[in-house]
């Protein structure tokens, strides 16, 4: 089945805004999708990327206006962790967990909004085992993924792939013919679709 591949980390207000569309999208042209977390911080250490917030000032200004901004458009709460960043592996894993078990979109959305509006500790195994049973996953395996090392290997992987891959930073939308980086591209992502313009390939 022709699909996309939503490349993630839960430290991007971007991706926390994407997430409430990019399901949308893919049901839209009846497309599979695949979430994938990777570390943005070891991706963009690993490519020499850009750490947003380590621009100049007048850049971070911006990027918090940009945001709150978009989230204002769409409709969306959202209130800078007053710890951001916080360490963001122990969810990650157990977003591999949730699209193992077909719960990504429920989880992924559902632990952002906890990161990205409710100023939650994300760190925190028995809120993201409550998370999980909120979103259908069993709470014990949702803890136990959080700091398994087979699902810590797996994270470095996914990481190792997207940098093979082209991306830079998140979210990112992998066709498997092109990349669409950001939460103000998913429109041309949707146009383009519809318009025939993008060769789909199986992802995987």
């Amino acid at each position: 089945m022709n699909g996309l591949t939503f490349w993630f980390d839960v430290h991007s207000p971007w991706v926390y805004l994407a997430s409430f569309r990019i399901g949308d999208v893919a049901r839209k042209h009846k497309l599979s999708l695949r979430w994938r977390p990777l570390h943005l911080p070891r991706l963009l250490d690993d490519i020499g990327g850009v750490k947003p917030l380590e621009a100049t000032p007048a850049r971070v200004a911006w990027f918090r206006q940009d945001i709150a901004d978009w989230a204002e458009l769409q409709n969306v709460p959202l209130r800078i962790h007053p710890n951001y960043p916080l360490r963001n592996s122990r969810a990650l894993r157990a977003c591999l967990l949730a699209e193992d078990e077909g719960r990504a979109e429920a989880f992924v959305r559902r632990l952002l909004r906890g990161y990205w509006a409710e100023g939650a500790d994300i760190t925190d195994l028995d809120l993201l085992a409550g998370w999980g049973e909120e979103a259908g996953l069993d709470g014990g395996a949702v803890k136990a993924a959080a700091v398994s090392d087979e699902f810590k290997l797996r994270l470095e992987q996914n990481t190792a792939e997207a940098i093979v891959r082209g991306v830079f930073g998140v979210p990112t939308v992998d066709t498997g013919a092109k990349l669409y980086f950001g939460n103000d591209r998913l429109d041309l992502l949707d146009i383009h679709i519809s318009q025939g313009k993008i060769p789909l390939h199986e992802t995987g």
